[in-house]
């Protein structure tokens, strides 16, 4: 329902004489000659604006949503106003101010979420199917922080002070470890990004967030360990077989799992590889060594693509349930922070293992035996030499525990 631009609460235009900026809008009411002229958080063009119907003109692009905003801003004041009248009181305009920015914060609060719901929609013609999933968990993370705590969310309140409230929130209500929550924080600076673009966000003190992220522990297989695992009889048990197949063809490729599970055998000529990557849209070849050709070797003959396809979630599972089996159980220490403390524990190799291990055991295992650097980053497509450089402490670390191993 329209509001009757003749009534109490009228909306006005504050000019400033040589601005570029478009025009803040201003609620506007009158009692008994004192005046409450309150900004309300939005903006518009002069061009675009009628003053004496005090709303958008219909030709404006956003000229819908803008007036039916200002219709539902107007009614609620007016319906605070009568209150006062009802109760046979004064009306008290610094407390209906506040009954506004009541109204404002709680119509911001759903307007984030909606917009974060209308950025993800989008973002799925352009961005990968896992990506997407976990924006949707920060969304939710978003969502159960304005249910469980109450919080007053609106754009101009993504301060400081929300940051240090919500990453606690993430910290001890979420349980998350501080890795999680740097990349939960990044999603949503890129969200307020395109908010931003979108004209939807004017306050950009989010660009100042930052989130201590612990650098991530490497695990792998040795080559000891990759040996044993590759060469275990496990003809007794084909589930586990081509469980352990698809790993040790990462281990001896640099693949990734969605990449190996998306491999087809016309991706295979003269002993090369060739494929474009799913994550990063990279053309590559990778050369088959012996190990990675005696296991293509065997799918060889079969239709369709190379392997036969399984979830990640479901592939790990039955990793885990693999390194039990054949007794990858060498103890690893587990380190996780979350705020200021450090949580450890041992636990065997078999626990931890998951797809992405087999890459990490690709590069460090080359690194180990010699092999360039810009090869491994060519065939890994690694485009960030200082993500990549952490590997050649990992692998420092593994040469000296091999020489105390051997020599004392």
């Amino acid at each position: 329902m329209k509001y009757k631009t003749n009534s109490l609460v009228k909306f006005n235009l504050k000019k400033v004489p040589n601005s570029t900026k478009p025009f803040q809008i201003f609620l506007v009411v009158v009692y008994k000659g004192k005046r409450l002229r309150h900004y309300i958080g939005k903006r518009i063009e002069e061009k675009n604006w009628l003053p004496l119907k005090h709303r958008a003109k219909s030709q404006y692009s956003n000229a819908t949503t803008l007036n039916a905003f200002l219709d539902k801003l107007a009614y609620y004041t007016e319906d605070e106003y009568n209150k006062y009248l009802v109760e046979g009181e004064v009306v008290n305009l610094d407390k209906l101010k506040e009954k506004i920015n009541d109204f404002l914060n709680r119509e911001d609060s759903v307007n984030i979420i909606t917009h974060f719901k209308e950025y993800i929609e989008v973002s799925k013609n352009s961005k990968k199917p896992n990506t997407i999933k976990s924006y949707q968990t920060t969304l939710s993370h978003l969502e159960d922080f304005v249910k469980d705590t109450n919080y007053t969310l609106a754009y101009n309140s993504i301060n400081n002070s929300f940051h240090e409230v919500y990453v606690d929130y993430l910290l001890n209500n979420m349980k998350l470890a501080n890795s999680t929550i740097a990349k939960d924080v990044k999603k949503l600076k890129t969200f307020l990004n395109w908010a931003t673009e979108k004209g939807y966000n004017k306050n950009t003190t989010y660009l100042k967030f930052k989130n201590v992220s612990n650098e991530g522990q490497i695990f792998f297989l040795t080559w000891d360990e990759l040996m044993h695992l590759n060469n275990y009889d496990l003809s007794v048990n084909d589930r586990l077989r081509k469980v352990r197949d698809v790993f040790c063809f990462g281990c001896f490729t640099g693949m990734r799992f969605s990449d190996i599970m998306n491999l087809k055998h016309e991706n295979i000529k003269d002993d090369y590889i060739f494929i474009t990557t799913i994550k990063t849209n990279t053309p590559n070849a990778i050369p088959l060594n012996q190990y990675s050709r005696t296991i293509y070797q065997k799918y060889e003959g079969k239709k369709g693509n190379v392997f036969e396809d399984i979830t990640n979630q479901k592939f790990n599972e039955y990793l885990k349930e693999l390194g039990r089996y054949v007794k990858l159980n060498s103890q690893v220490q587990l380190v996780k922070y979350k705020g200021g403390i450090r949580e450890e524990k041992m636990v065997d190799k078999s626990e931890i293992l998951s797809s992405h291990i087999a890459r990490k055991t690709f590069i460090t295992n080359a690194l180990a035996k010699g092999m360039k650097t810009e090869v491994i980053m060519d065939i890994t497509t690694h485009k960030d030499y200082k993500v990549f450089k952490r590997y050649f402490k990992v692998v420092d670390e593994h040469k000296k525990s091999e020489m105390d191993k051997v020599f004392g």
